[in-house]
């Protein structure tokens, strides 16, 4: 039996983290990454390899990484564990110290009537799923797109850019229903709108239908919407069998179940990425985050922390900061939203600005920003950012993270010491973040301070 001082299963971005990271952490360490797949994919990726990547092979997440930090890749797939080791299907037994699950998710699978059909796809991580449908949408013309999570409205970007016909249906009210606030999806809709998408918001599809192949999708208002192929985005679920297999901690919606440090119920197997359960930093409670970001961050820390703590988590529980671009709107957003707060009972204050992002807003490239931001209303303290614009909306939505984890009030944004330049930032004079901010704070004059219930 050949046995390592750490195992990682799963070979995503949250498992080359984590090995990456123990590698730095532990030197002397022999660590392996296990992984299923003999191709890894970069999952943030899979929208584009539709139309701004010219194949799925333009995806892949190398394993020069890997190798260049001295991790032995092995593929395989665990199916047992005997106390301090662990059976691969092929026979193979592999001791070790310390184990990390990085299992990642797989695609959520609605019970729709007629989902089976032919001409109905799945979206996936799965190499080979991902070439046949690249294939399929090659030669389709017009295409349903069923969820409008980031995922969603990311791929009817991509078809719209390729020359598609795109419906994209979603069942709740809004686009980026879990992500962002109403007027945000709002603008994220006539975006797609103005490049030719039809989008129906608030009806979810009944049932697929078709003879030999499905070529329609009832909606529930009963209307039908026909197609040439439909691809289902409708979230992600954790994989939580491997778990199950380890005999540790899990819930089946939330996932692995792990401490602040990832460790889960047994002190020496450790969970990253989509597979392990996330709590809100405001509330405490379980929160279904499946982001790149956030699994990185994870892998760093359980990596960095796997034989003694090396490395002090400062922010408790898990802050959702994600940033998507649709036509020639970017969208970020980080911490909580309006509709979070109001759901979570919160009192808060917005503040709004609206800018360009050159000086004067007439020189090449300049497109609007704007911006809202959510204070607590007795503590003033930065709760939460949305921001539209142009490209650099993703660094901005960055620094509103930094801000966040670093409990900066709204006096301590306020006289933040910027560099602005005109082909590069919005005036000085309307530097959104601070003028946002400024917004807030006239707010605490002028707007009466009811006592909380």
């Amino acid at each position: 039996m050949k046995k390592y001082d750490v195992i990682i299963i799963g070979g995503g971005p949250a498992g080359v983290q984590a090995a990456i990271s123990a590698r730095n952490s532990y030197p002397e360490k022999t660590i392996a990454l296990i992984r299923k797949e003999k191709t890894a994919l970069i999952p943030c990726g899979i929208p584009y390899v539709f139309h701004s990547l010219s194949s799925v092979d333009d995806d892949i997440l190398s394993d020069t990484l890997l190798q260049k930090h001295d991790v032995d890749i092995i593929i395989g797939e665990v199916i047992h564990r005997e106390t301090k080791s662990i059976i691969l299907r092929n026979g193979e037994k592999l001791g070790f110290d310390k184990l990390v699950l990085a299992t990642g998710s797989s695609p959520v699978v609605p019970p729709i009537p007629g989902r089976d059909k032919p001409g109905v796809y799945i979206l996936s991580k799965e190499y080979d799923q991902l070439v046949r449908l690249r294939n399929a949408v090659q030669s389709a013309v017009r295409i349903l797109i069923v969820g409008s999570g980031y995922v969603g409205v990311e791929l009817a970007d991509e078809l719209l850019k390729a020359g598609k016909s795109v419906v994209v249906v979603e069942k709740l009210p809004t686009l980026l229903p879990n992500s962002v606030d109403p007027e945000f999806s709002n603008m994220v809709r006539q975006e797609l709108e103005r490049l030719g998408a039809e989008v129906k918001t608030g009806t979810g599809v009944k049932k697929f239908v078709g003879d030999d192949c499905a070529t329609a999708a009832v909606l529930d208002d009963d209307h039908q919407v026909q197609f040439d192929i439909a691809i289902v985005s409708v979230g992600f679920r954790p994989n939580i069998e491997m778990a199950r297999t380890l005999g540790v901690q899990l819930d089946r919606k939330y996932g692995v179940i792990v401490d602040e440090y990832l460790r889960t119920s047994d002190p020496d197997v450790f969970a990253v990425g989509d597979c392990a359960s996330k709590r809100s930093c405001y509330t405490g409670q379980y929160r279904q985050i499946m982001l790149a970001s956030t699994a990185m961050s994870q892998g760093r820390l359980a990596g960095a922390n796997l034989f003694s703590i090396n490395v002090l988590k400062s922010f408790p529980g898990t802050l959702d900061s994600f940033a998507t671009k649709v036509g020639d709107l970017a969208v970020g957003v980080t911490g909580l939203t309006e509709t979070r707060a109001e759901e979570m009972g919160a009192q808060y204050i917005i503040g709004r600005a609206e800018t360009v992002n050159r000086h004067p807003g007439k020189l090449p490239g300049a497109k609007k920003v704007i911006m809202k931001l959510i204070f607590a209303r007795y503590s003033h303290v930065l709760l939460g950012a949305q921001i539209v614009g142009g490209e650099s909306v993703g660094e901005g939505i960055n620094m509103l993270s930094v801000m966040i984890q670093k409990k900066m009030t709204d006096m301590e944004i306020d006289t933040l010491q910027i560099g602005t330049h005109p082909l590069l930032t919005p005036s000085p004079l309307a530097y959104a973040v601070i003028t946002a901010t400024v917004d807030a704070i006239m707010k605490w004059y002028h707007e009466p301070i009811s006592t909380p219930s």
